[in-house]
């Protein structure tokens, strides 16, 4: 019995060893924690580009079908329709009743206008 005794009792462990692993322990903890909020906002930061990255490509979308639907409807032929079905009244210019101003003489006629 007395030879159990001696050897359990060389075995113990110091009390800075205990404050070594406890510190160990507290500071393994706290990486853990730190790569776990990290990872989260890297996740959340992923899905906030994916959802922008949507919202780029459905505004360029609506872009592209307001474009078209303006070319459309400032056509000179699908105005000239219109007002054709809206039996308009007005009438053609001809060509020749259209006068060209250049700049030179644009500024005399600006105050001969007033």
């Amino acid at each position: 019995m007395k030879r159990f005794k001696q050897r359990f009792t060389g075995h113990q462990i110091s009390v800075s060893m205990i404050m070594w692993l406890i510190a160990f322990a507290s500071l393994t903890c706290g990486a853990g924690i730190t790569y776990a909020v990290l990872k989260n906002d890297q996740i959340q930061v992923a899905r906030d580009i994916k959802q922008m990255n949507e919202e780029i490509a459905s505004c360029e979308l609506t872009k592209e079908y307001y474009r078209s639907k303006t070319s459309s409807l400032t056509s000179r032929w699908a105005i000239r329709d219109r007002l054709a079905q809206d039996k308009s009244n007005l009438q053609p210019i001809e060509p020749s009743a259209v006068e060209y101003i250049s700049s030179e003489n644009a500024s005399r006629i600006a105050a001969a206008g007033n």
